[in-house]
């Protein structure tokens, strides 16, 4: 027989069979606590999880997967994804985690059931034990259905964008901060003339001479500064040619505001600028003829006068000393030549004034339209008794002009009234009212007034619409517009025949300083 254990040797065993049993009890706790992590980690993860063995059957799966899969979990467990699994992509990923290597899936998943399809991001993974035995296999799924649907709506973004950039009618570029283009639409390459890879890359100041450079580098200070001003800038196209541009720029920042470069759009005003310039160069043209005609009306309506005064001189005394003493024609004659000649005067009388109008070079001051028009009723006051016209009037304003050519446009408006009076008492009305920043002046009369259709025709010089048996050459009111306009305002008639005419005028309320 052996030898009896020792009472000390008993009680250490005791104490060493103790420490075991509560070492087992803590890994069996400690091992619960562990699963039931695991299976709290399993059901509640964001992910969907699916356990499959060595064939590829699904062992478990938690119920996010089973929502994704869109079947009941008794149709899922035991599923045999190798052989039931249509797509290529996902069984070679199964096939290939089995073997040992981990891989990665994105595509369409289609349900157990054969229904729902959803698109998914899905990794394979073996597991093996610390000896490297076979436990089983792991797939974690995600859906991206929404990561999926916002990469659609980003492109169909980023798609329209671009159609919007490439088709808009202004060039457009992006630059970074050292100046470099890095971007630019099609647009302006046709308007630069170049192809997208000769201007990428490539520093804006090469396209811009040096007096355009110094406008782009005082410019891009202020980008720099968050400044967006546009401003007018000429870049030089392909072959030389200049091409004026509206540049509209806009600054880019990062998170930390550090400036990154600019982009801006860039609107061709080329066309625009030369058809400026054309015009310009036109209206000094026809400025410079205006003045050449009126240095000629005045020079030739001047020299005239000489002699017509002579013709008309010896017409006279042919008059008074031959009258009745030739036949009947030769009086006829003799005073058709005379009233030939005093009408000639009378039209190189009036050219000449007209033609002076347009030599005065007074500045314009403060005037009292009621003086003006007190100047020209005492001018027509022998025409006002003798046709027994009546005048009335309204309050007028002070406005900025010339005193002298506002009461000679006042005269010529009432004289033309009184001239084409008809058989009713003659009544002549001058009014204003303000409109906006003019002056709106308004003559009216009842008298024998014309068709609308000659509105126009009344304002030319010479023209008249009615016969001799009205006395004048038709420059009164030609008169009366050229002196409007030197006044930067509008003259224009409204009238019907028998019911008398009404001449509208406007004087702007400006400020003093402007020549006539």
């Amino acid at each position: 027989m052996g030898r009896r254990p020792t009472y000390e040797e008993l009680e250490k065993r005791v104490d060493e069979l103790e420490k075991e049993a509560l070492i087992r009890v803590r890994s069996d706790e400690a091992l619960q606590e562990s699963e039931e992590r695991y299976r709290m980690i399993f059901n509640n993860s964001p992910l969907g999880i699916m356990h499959f063995d060595e064939n590829g059957i699904i062992l478990d799966c938690n119920e996010h997967f089973r929502q994704m899969m869109g079947a009941p979990r008794e149709a899922i467990i035991g599923f045999n994804m190798v052989e039931s699994i249509k797509n290529e992509g996902m069984r070679w990923a199964i096939l290939s985690a089995l073997s040992g290597e981990p891989t990665y899936f994105e595509g369409d998943y289609r349900s157990v059931t054969g229904g729902k399809i959803t698109p998914i991001r899905a990794i394979y993974s073996r597991i093996t034990s610390e000896e490297g035995k076979f436990i089983g296999a792991v797939g974690l799924f995600e859906d991206i259905t929404e990561k999926k649907q916002a990469e659609e709506a980003r492109r169909e973004s980023e798609l329209k964008y671009r159609s919007l950039v490439e088709t808009m009618n202004d060039g457009l570029l992006i630059r970074n901060e050292d100046g470099v283009i890095t971007y630019t639409n099609e647009r302006l390459c046709q308007v630069w003339g170049y192809e997208p890879e000769e201007i990428i890359g490539q520093p804006m100041t090469n396209f811009l001479d040096e007096a355009n450079r110094i406008v782009l580098e005082r410019e891009s200070v202020k980008r720099r500064l968050g400044d967006s001003d546009s401003f007018e800038i000429t870049w030089t196209g392909k072959a030389g040619r200049k091409v004026v541009t509206i540049m509209s720029p806009r600054p880019i920042f990062d998170a930390r505001g550090e400036f990154k470069g600019s982009f801006a759009t860039l609107t061709d005003i080329t066309r625009r600028k030369q058809a400026e310039e054309a015009l310009a160069q036109q209206a000094e043209e026809l400025a410079r003829s205006n003045a050449d005609l009126e240095r000629f009306a005045y020079v030739a309506s001047h020299d005239m006068q000489e002699p017509l005064r002579m013709v008309t001189s010896y017409m006279q005394l042919l008059a008074r000393r031959y009258t009745g003493r030739l036949d009947s024609d030769a009086d006829e004659f003799i005073d058709y030549a005379v009233g030939g000649a005093r009408r000639m005067q009378q039209m190189i009388n009036d050219l000449l004034a007209y033609s002076r109008l347009g030599r005065r070079g007074e500045d314009f001051k403060s005037v009292d339209c009621d003086l003006s028009l007190d100047w020209a009723l005492m001018n027509l006051r022998a025409a006002i008794e003798t046709s027994g016209a009546r005048i009335t009037r309204d309050g007028l304003p002070t406005v900025i002009g010339s005193a002298g050519q506002l009461g000679q446009m006042f005269q010529n408006l009432i004289g033309n009234a009184i001239k084409f009076r008809g058989q009713a008492p003659l009544h002549v009305h001058i009014s204003v009212k303000r409109e906006e920043n003019e002056w709106l002046f308004s003559v009216a009369d009842n008298g024998i007034g014309f068709d609308q259709q000659y509105d126009e025709r009344v304002f030319i010089i010479f023209q008249r619409l009615h016969g001799r048996g009205y006395p004048g050459t038709g420059i009164g009111l030609a008169i009366c517009k050229k002196i409007v306009e030197r006044h930067g305002g509008r003259i224009w008639a409204k009238s019907e025949p028998g019911k008398g005419t009404i001449v509208y005028f406007t004087i702007p309320a400006e400020e003093e300083g402007k020549h006539v």
